[in-house]
């Protein structure tokens, strides 16, 4: 456990800071009736509002545990492989499902949030351990150390509990405050996601393997395809869901196929 310290320690204060914000600074109704477009109130009450930030909390007290449990694991076990791919494929599958639960051209994911924000909280939860936890397998099951990679990534999935508590202010309120934090925190995840994946494969880059080039080259071009729609077209549900597809496969190349595992070398 000593070895995870940094990240217990990192992690702990994530979910303190997100537990006075959630508790001092953001009341239960804050965002209830902020936006017309808003069908529902997002919380039925207090208790549940408060229900809300216990188990997030939670969830961010798990994180130094995937850390330890897979970054810095002797060795890694079936059980190890299993409980990555079943997050993976959690991810995948839901945030597919949930893009498409309306227009996925008209609609973005965090505007479908304000008609569905349980499931919206869900997408954050799910998008969050399924890509850090696979982030950590590709590190630990290719002996790469790269903490500032695991630290970025930690960054990044702690933002996204800001993108879902501070919802989508919706078209007719862009550039407030409240759609400031709530795109900033969900660029943040999308960049510091991203770079716990380039790093790795920028550091495979290095060593000339031809594989990760390719790989390399696909997802680094994949992210910058989405930021041209996302200036051409602009914003959908669609869009963004094209980097993490590009991020899954990559994940699910790296971690669950021999296509880039070592070939030793006969004698």
């Amino acid at each position: 456990m000593a070895k995870s310290k940094k990240f217990s320690i990192l992690w702990c204060v994530m979910a303190a800071i997100y537990a006075v914000w959630m508790l001092a600074f953001i009341r239960w109704d804050t965002y209830a009736t902020a936006n017309t477009l808003l069908t529902k109130d997002m919380y039925a009450n207090k208790a549940v509002y408060y229900i809300w930030v216990a188990v997030s909390v939670i969830i961010f007290l798990l994180y130094p545990v995937f850390v330890n449990k897979i970054y810095y694991a002797d060795k890694l076990t079936k059980a190890n492989k299993i409980f990555n791919i079943i997050t993976l494929f959690s991810g995948l599958i839901f945030i597919t499902v949930y893009g498409f639960l309306m227009d996925p051209i008209k609609y973005t994911a965090s505007m479908m949030g304000l008609y569905f924000p349980w499931l919206f909280k869900l997408w954050c939860v799910l998008s969050g351990i399924s890509v850090f936890t696979n982030v950590l397998y590709m590190y630990r099951k290719n002996e790469y150390r790269n903490d500032v990679g695991v630290i970025l990534t930690s960054i990044g999935c702690a933002a996204l509990y800001v993108t879902v508590n501070i919802p989508s202010a919706g078209e007719e309120l862009i550039m407030t405050l409240q759609c400031l934090a709530h795109w900033s925190t969900a660029l943040i995840f999308a960049l510091l996601g991203a770079a716990g994946v380039v790093i790795f494969l920028v550091s495979r880059c290095r060593l000339k393997d031809k594989k990760y080039i390719a790989l390399t080259v696909f997802f680094v071009a994949v992210l910058l395809l989405m930021l041209v729609l996302l200036v051409v077209v602009g914003k959908s549900a669609a869009i963004e869901n094209i980097p993490m597809w590009a991020a899954y496969l990559v994940l699910f190349l790296v971690n669950f196929t021999n296509i880039f595992d070592k070939k030793e070398v006969k004698a």
